[in-house]
Formats: structure tokens, sequence, C-alpha cells
């Protein structure tokens, strides 16, 4: 059946309950009283910034909370330089700076071999990007440009002396130079009374040859010419700049924060602050900033270190994990033990996840069973009326109201409790193909419902008001499982025959299967019971070790990376984390 235009004109959709349009990177979930001190940085929140393998990331925001807001000039960010080296390494080392998520440029170290020492915040206030760091090596001809960034490019062409450099921006030439192999060509410009290196291209050697030269390039290094002004009263969002330095930056909140139930405040330049809407008295909050730009992103657990020890993630400290903040729902947890740099076989890794109570929207409908696994958040089965004083109609409609006893896990798609007025003939459109349509009679006081999947009619009852109108279907092993229910308060005639309804539920009716001994890459389910509403995988036949530089992919789409570090020690141990990517399309 194809419903005629004057029906779509009044059909209703409705969303399904939850849904992601951008990417949300967060930190630790933390709760918080009167009084309390609560500190984020790179190691428990990826929206700052961190690069594992060179171990830069100094930002640091601390809270000090009064009841349920954070006084003026109680939250503090502060972040310092940091040195790190030149890819080229014989060039020696310059200084970058963290800052609001992304890094900068902050100057030359003493030890520099291609530029005075300068420190960009300290003597001028500014900051800019590095463009390219490479000791890539790479020959080109003299009739080949190489091309640079913002515009900019080189030639080289041979001369009595050596070899002449070129540096042109577009198809305007702005130096010259002459350089002996193995020799690094420096263009510098002006900021404030010297001059700052901009670029800088070391080429190794040169052959002579006709009808062209070739000349090879090992070290390249470029800084943007657009400089980013910082001055003390610069203002972020709540925050402004209170110092600045040659080491560092500090802000303070120039407003006060409220953290009362429900917030989400906009703290500085995209980081904000979630409180939870609880029921529970429980304050909790986490920061995080979120994400719309395309690309693909790390979603990331702490940093660890390799060593005799444990390493735990769940939905407090990895965003990769399901979370809801409101219920203090969530319950995955891995669990890394490391022995020396492995992970054993069987123990090495335990990934364990709970199944929780949530109830439903329209709450005579009772409680369900909401599970996290792999990130994801499923629904599990109907919590039984044993221990609740009224009927649950969604349980006792069900044959097998425990989809977790058949090995299936299925997903929420529509839990609304919000009001809806659908006049007589009215149609709402469900999830999965699914439509409803209504009629009421003359007297006004039965209602007469058609349901229908990809537009054809699959059944039609009819009934009286109060009541709640239950579809049950076949899930995957489980059987007669309420699959639908609407709930129609009553009835509305003074003007148009209308029905009022209060409350929509709807789950997929295709699981996804989580049966015992299946392999999720490295990790095998070992244990789903449907008693304790329980699911465990272990590494069961696998063993992982973790040396420096390697990318693994652990289970699903969770990975583990180490770092590509220069020295490993006992006082500078392997680095590392769990993260998953996600990606936003264009």
């Amino acid at each position: 059946m194809r419903f005629p235009p004057i029906l779509i004109a009044i059909l209703i959709s409705i969303s399904p309950a939850y849904s992601i349009d951008d990417l949300m990177i967060r930190g630790d979930v933390t709760e918080f009283a009167n009084g309390s001190t609560l500190i984020w940085t790179p190691q428990n929140f990826a929206g700052f910034y961190y690069d594992i393998d060179k171990g830069l990331g100094s930002e640091a925001l601390m809270l000090k909370t009064k009841e349920r807001s954070i006084p003026i000039g109680d939250a503090f960010y502060a972040t310092s330089a940091q040195e790190t080296r030149f890819e080229h390494g014989e060039w020696g080392l310059y200084r970058v700076l963290s800052f609001l998520g992304k890094i900068y440029f902050a100057g030359y170290s003493e030890d520099c071999k291609i530029s005075p020492s300068w420190s960009s915040l300290g003597e001028d206030g500014v900051l800019s990007r590095v463009l390219i760091d490479s000791d890539s090596r790479q020959t080109i001809s003299g009739d080949q440009d190489l091309l640079l960034e913002e515009g900019y490019k080189l030639r080289f062409s041979d001369s009595e002396e050596g070899v002449k450099v070129a540096l042109y921006k577009g198809s305007a030439i702005l130096n010259t130079a002459t350089i002996n192999p193995p020799e690094t060509y420096v263009y510098t410009v002006p900021v404030g009374d010297r001059n700052i290196t901009l670029i800088a291209i070391h080429v190794t050697g040169s052959v002579k040859l006709k009808p062209s030269s070739y000349y090879t390039i090992k070290g390249m290094f470029q800084i943007s010419e657009n400089l980013i002004d910082i001055e003390p009263g610069s203002k972020y969002g709540m925050m402004k700049v209170s110092s600045i330095s040659g080491d560092g930056i500090s802000m303070t909140n120039i407003q006060e924060i409220d953290l009362s139930a429900n917030s989400d405040v906009d703290l500085t330049d995209g980081i904000r602050l979630k409180t939870a809407d609880s029921s529970d008295l429980t304050n909790r909050l986490y920061i995080y900033r979120n994400i719309t730009d395309p690309g693909t992103y790390k979603v990331r657990g702490p940093v660890g270190e390799v060593g005799p020890e444990m390493y735990v993630v769940n939905p407090q400290n990895f965003a990769g994990f399901y979370y809801n903040i409101d219920d203090n729902l969530g319950a995955e947890t891995l669990t890394m033990t490391i022995i020396d740099n492995a992970l054993e076989m069987d123990t090495g890794v335990i990934y364990e996840t709970v199944a929780q109570k949530k109830a439903i929207e329209f709450e005579d409908w009772g409680d369900y069973w909401t599970m996290g696994f792999l990130g994801v958040n499923y629904f599990a089965g109907y919590v039984s009326d044993r221990d609740r004083a009224w009927s649950s109609h969604l349980s006792t409609a069900s044959d097998d109201a425990n989809l977790l006893a058949n090995e299936g896990l299925s997903k929420v798609l529509i839990d609304s409790a919000e009001p809806l007025r659908i006049k007589d003939g009215g149609v709402i459109a469900l999830e999965e193909g699914l439509a409803a349509k209504f009629f009421v009679d003359n007297e006004c006081e039965t209602v007469f419902l058609e349901l229908y999947k990809d537009d054809n009619l699959v059944r039609r009852d009819y009934f009286r008001t109060p009541d709640t109108y239950v579809y049950t279907m076949d899930v995957g092993d489980s059987r007669n499982v309420a699959v639908l229910a609407i709930h129609i308060a009553g009835l509305d005639c003074t003007q148009d025959r209308t029905c009022v309804i209060d409350g929509v539920w709807q789950i997929s009716v295709h699981p996804i299967s989580v049966e015992v001994d299946t392999e999720y890459d490295k990790m095998t389910l070992l244990v789903v019971d449907p008693y304790s509403m329980r699911i465990l995988m272990n590494n069961d036949d696998t063993k992982i070790i973790l040396n420096k530089n390697k990318d693994q992919l652990l289970v699903d789409d969770i990975r583990i990376k180490t770092a590509n570090q220069e020295e490993i020690s006992a006082e500078n141990p392997l680095r590392f984390y769990v993260y998953r990517e996600a990606t936003i399309e264009s």
C-alpha cells in the first residue's frame, strides 16, 4: 500500500532515542562535591594535544568547585613549552607549545643549528605552526621545483661556486643563495627586532649531468609566516590569559561557571563541561570537545607504561566505550595485565561487560536490560515482573524476554514518552520500515490500528483506550519478543477525531550474535551468562607483545598503540594507549 499525499502531509516521524552527527572526545568522568579539585591532563583527556612518540603535550586544567559552581578565578589552565628534536637530527632542538588541543611552534632552542635561540612567547608573544618537519630523502632535477607550503618553492641550479638556490613565492623571486653541499639553505624573515628562520633545506649533494643536474635533499623544515598573537587579557570563551612567559601560558576563568544538573558549558575554545541530569543526587561531570570537521580521529584511553602493572579502561576513562552520564550507565571493562612486555595468553587481556537496568521512558512498561558491548549500546532483554508492583506489558507479552539467553543483542530504536496527537487516518512512521495508521470510530470509543511493513499491511487491531498496542516478532533465536509498543492514552473528538499517544517503544528485529567461542580478532568470547547478564572475552590463544612503534588490532576496531620512543629505560618506560578510530564523513 502506498500512502496517498494527504496522509504524507500529516505523517509524524519519531527519531531514534540516540543519534550522533559529530564526534565527542571525552575526558575522565568524575564525581564532585563542595570543595572538590578536578584535574585533566593529556594523559586522561584526549582533547588535549599529545604525541605519544615524543612525549609532547603539557596542558592541564584544574577546577575547584564550590557547591555546584566554579567561582571566578578557580578554573586554572596552564601549558608549558617543551623542546623537541628536528626530524633532521643534526639541526638540534626547537620549542613547541600545546595550546587548547593544538600544537604550535614556540621558538628555537639554545643548541639549534639553523637559527639563533628564540622564545617566541617570551620576546614577541606569538605562536606559529610547523608546516614541514621531515628527514626523508628525495632527489630532484634542475627543471623541477621543490614545493613547500604557503605558496613557497625552491629551484636549484649549478654555479661555479656550488649550487645556486632560488626561493620563490608564487612567481616572485624572494631570495637567492649559493651553497656547497652538504650544506643547509636557510631563509629568514624579520620578527620584532630580529630575523627568524622560516625555511631550512639541507642539500646533501648534487651531480652535474646534461641536460639537467640532480640535487639530493635530506632535511626540510618550514614554519608558517602567519603568526598568532598571544597577549595577556586575550579571551578564550570563559577563560582569559592571565600570564605569558617564555615558559608557557596560563589562563583563569573570568566568570562563574554553572555546574547545576544537565549543564553543558562552553568553557574555552570548544572545550566543554557536561554535568549529569541525575535523579540520584550524585554530581557527575566530564570534560569534552565536539569535533564536526570531516576526517579520521583517534578516541583514546589514558596513557599507560609498559611494565609489571595492570592497565584498565572503562567508560569513565575511555570514550570508546558506551556511557550515559545521566543514568550512569555503561559497564564495559578492558583489563590488560602486562608481564615484562607481553600480554600472556588467557590472562593478558580480559574484556567484561554487564547489563544494567534502565527504565523505559513510558514508565508503566517497566525496565529493560541495557548493555554496552564493544562501545555500542544494546538491548539485552526485558526485566521480569517479579520485582515490580504492577504488570509489565512488554515482558509478559514476550515469550523470550531475555535475548541474552539466546546469545543475541538488539538495539533500541525508539524510546519516547513525548505526547503526540494523531488525527483520524494519521500515520506514525517508525523504524525498519514499520508504520502505524490510526482510525477513531464514530462513537469516539475505539481505536482501529493498521500496522504496515514496507507499505504492506501486516496486522489490524482495534481496542478501547487507555491501552497499549504490542507487536511481537522473533528476534534471532528469541521467540515472540515485544518489538513495538504504542500506548494510546485516550481519544479527543471535541473537534477532529484524534488519538492521544504518550508512549512509543521499538527495538530492532536484526540482532547481533554473541555466541560462545566466537573469535573477535585477538579475543575469544568465553562467557555469555543470561542469569548474571554478563559477557566475558579474553585473548584465549593469542600472546600479544608490546614492542616499540607498533599499532595492533585487539578486538573489533579497538587497537593498542605503542610509542616510537628514542629511549626506553626503567626511568622512561615504553608508553602506550588503547584507542579506536572514528571517521566524520564529508
